[in-house]
């Protein structure tokens, strides 16, 4: 089946919320262009320290939950200065030079100067095993890999880390062992053995992290890279190395005498940088997309005017504000969700060329997932369902969008900041998707256009996710989320079933409205009338549980959703509102902690009773079915019992099935057969 992705981003004026629609987004789906970007990378490992002392979080499965795809181990402890241990550390900032303990030296007004240097140059000292502890290293890159997501390794200093070197080839030649380590392939760590999808030499060296010369920073540069590239061709590698992560203030630095940054390309060499990258912060409650375009924009013209006009662009760091600027609470605000969605959407500009992108930061502070705001639990900022819409754009390639407005022409989606929204598109043969994202302070009604389609007819589900932060609760050392609350948020966005929509002249218009400062999805699809709901056991529960939902079942199957796996038992059912048909009524609680347990009805009398039930929570209705009457079943349809545990395992929990036979085992083993609770299509 031929399906289409389609990402709106709808950036909304502060004006009162229209009453007709005034915007429309055009997506042509014969125009079909290049792939669409993942940019979907965060920067920290999942895995770090909590703020209570001998508490630490293991946020793994929050990443692949939301979209992330890649994890740029900055800030993680992967540096050279914890990893090589036979070093100098002087604090040059005094007279004469103070030895540093540690690996960080922070300083009151300003980055400190501090100097880290090998003690030998000797190739057989920095070449020697026992000089490195790859403690940390492991244990960053163990984080990405228990979170499913690529490696973007960044070779440098974290925060008030050392930012000066005595001996710059030196410094290669440790950053380039860090590199071997990675691929397994020095001092090997066991499990640990990956292929970066991007090599980061350095982080802002127009800021504080660099102190010392510019001719001994670019030396440092151009080493590590030719020794990289050395070391992934004699592992039979191909590596995509640049860098070198240049601040916010890129644009100025660059005009600096003396700056790294002023006349960066040409002083290593266009030949030693596959890709150019830098950082982009908003001005916290000030921001304004607008200005983000603007500064991409200008970004790519300075790397242009240095002679890079062919090097993507990577934007390693990116938010809506500094923390230090912002104060945490302020991730917490709804608008940090349509200003992520809106630099998404500007990112996939093709003329900015960006290939990679990594919001600062996924934990655990001015993050997608807060583990500071409140004791037991994680807290989902807005921002995240900003990567959870986007995401449903991977894998699929771009459609020729426009957005038009009343009062403006029709312009490149992309590259509408000056107009009441943006949009973004694109095709694939997978899920069908629209995201919406309105970054303005009211609700506003849009029309989606979609032109050259073949079908007569097609359906479309519209997804809004719950506004706000939402708690989920975790427990263990290292803490994680709890599983079932987990999948009960990701099933909570609320969902807006349009079905057998008539395409007339090969064009179908879609009247929506959209919260404000939020993102939406739209799945557009030919209309479907059967789906089948897949059965899973949770062995530490002894709990069953169905979904008819392909997204619910992929996280299920990828182990995004741990502990549950199919029984191989599956029924089919008709979807939402099919004419003739019951909708079905979900229901979820946790009232039972740890064990968690979901119960379905198609009867509107039971739907309203449970409803009213305070340990049940109401998901909504999930697909539909053949009612029963009097526990029989129309013709073309086969009965499908309901067993309930009588809460064997300190929770309620009820078996659905269409099998007799595990009707009379369940029977055997102290279940109830409650009877035929719905019917199923053949």
């Amino acid at each position: 089946m031929r399906t289409f992705f389609f990402l709106v981003a709808l950036l909304v004026s502060q004006s009162a919320h229209a009453q007709t629609s005034t915007v429309t987004v055009e997506v042509d789906v014969a125009q079909v262009g290049a792939p669409v970007r993942d940019l979907f990378g965060v920067n920290r490992k999942p895995t770090f320290s909590a703020q209570t002392p001998g508490l630490a979080w293991n946020a793994a499965s929050l990443y692949p939950a939301f979209g992330v795809s890649q994890v740029r181990l900055h800030d993680a402890n992967l540096d050279l200065c914890t990893t090589y241990t036979a070093a100098s550390k002087l604090n040059a900032g005094v007279s004469p030079a103070a030895n540093v303990a540690g690996c960080t030296l922070a300083g009151s007004g300003g980055a400190p100067h501090f100097k880290w240097t090998p003690t030998s140059s000797a190739d057989a000292d920095l070449n020697n095993p026992a000089n490195y502890d790859f403690t940390s290293v492991d244990e960053a890159l163990g984080g990405a890999i228990a979170a499913g997501a690529a490696v973007y390794l960044r070779l440098g200093e974290s925060y008030n880390g050392p930012n000066d070197t005595g001996d710059p080839v030196a410094w290669a030649k440790v950053a380039t062992n860090i590199y071997k380590h990675v691929l397994g392939r020095f001092k090997p760590s066991a499990g640990i053995a990956v292929d970066p999808a991007f090599v980061e030499v350095f982080n802002e060296p127009d800021g504080g992290f660099w102190r010392g010369d510019t001719t001994a920073f670019n030396t440092l540069f151009v080493e590590t890279v030719q020794r990289v590239r050395a070391a992934a061709a004699a592992a039979g590698k191909t590596v995509h190395i640049g860098g070198p992560g240049f601040t916010r203030s890129i644009l100025t630095s660059s005009a600096q005498a003396g700056n790294p940054a002023n006349g960066f390309i040409a002083a290593v060499g266009a030949s030693n940088l596959d890709f150019y990258s830098a950082h982009h912060y908003g001005s916290c409650s000030t921001a304004t997309l607008a200005a983000s375009a603007t500064f991409l924009r200008a970004l790519r013209s300075l790397v242009n005017s240095q002679g890079g006009s062919a090097k993507p662009l990577h934007i390693t760091e990116w938010n809506i504000g500094l923390g230090s600027q912002c104060g945490n609470a302020f991730f917490a605000e709804q608008r940090t969700q349509s200003f992520a969605g809106g630099v998404l959407t500007l990112m996939q500009d093709p003329e900015q060329n960006i290939e990679a992108a990594h919001f600062y930061a996924a934990v655990p502070l001015m993050a997608l997932f807060d583990s500071t705001s409140l004791a037991g639990a994680m807290r989902i900022n807005p921002s995240a369902w900003a990567f959870f819409a986007h995401s449903r754009l991977r894998g699929g390639n771009a459609l020729g969008t426009r957005v038009c407005s009343s009062a403006n022409a029709c312009v490149a989606g992309y590259a509408a900041e000056s107009q009441p929204v943006m949009a973004l598109a694109a095709k694939s043969d997978g899920k069908q998707n629209i995201v919406i994202t309105n970054d303005g302070s009211a609700a506003v009604d849009y029309t989606l256009r979609l032109k050259g389609l073949a079908q007569a007819t097609l359906s479309a589900t519209i997804s809004t996710p719950p506004s706000g932060v939402r708690d989920v609760p975790a427990n263990g050392n290292p803490a994680t989320v709890d599983a079932a609350a987990l999948a009960a948020l990701l099933a909570s966005p609320t969902r807006d079933l349009r079905s057998n929509l008539a395409v007339s002249g090969g064009q179908l218009e879609l009247l929506a409205t959209i919260p404000a400062h939020s993102v939406q999805w739209v799945e557009v699809q030919s209309p479907v009338s059967a789906a089948t709901a897949i059965e899973y056991y949770h062995a530490g529960f002894g709990h069953y549980f169905i979904t008819a939902s392909p997204e619910e079942a992929d996280l299920i199957d990828s182990g995004v959703l741990q502990g549950w796996s199919r029984t191989g038992e599956t029924f089919k059912v008709y979807t939402l509102n099919t004419p003739g048909a019951a909708n079905v009524c979900r229901f979820f609680t946790t009232s039972f902690a740890p064990k968690s347990s979901h119960f379905y009805t198609p009867s509107a009398t039971e739907c309203a009773s449970v409803k009213g039930n305070p340990n049940w929570q109401y998901e909504g209705l999930v697909f539909s079915v053949a009612p029963a009457a009097s526990s029989s079943c129309p013709t073309g349809t086969v009965p499908i019992y309901r067993l309930y545990n009588n809460g064997q395992s300190g929770a309620p929990n009820h078996r659905y099935t269409a099998s007799p036979a595990i009707v009379s085992t369940m029977a055997a083993q102290g279940w109830a057969n409650e009877g035929v609770s719905m019917c199923s299509p053949l």
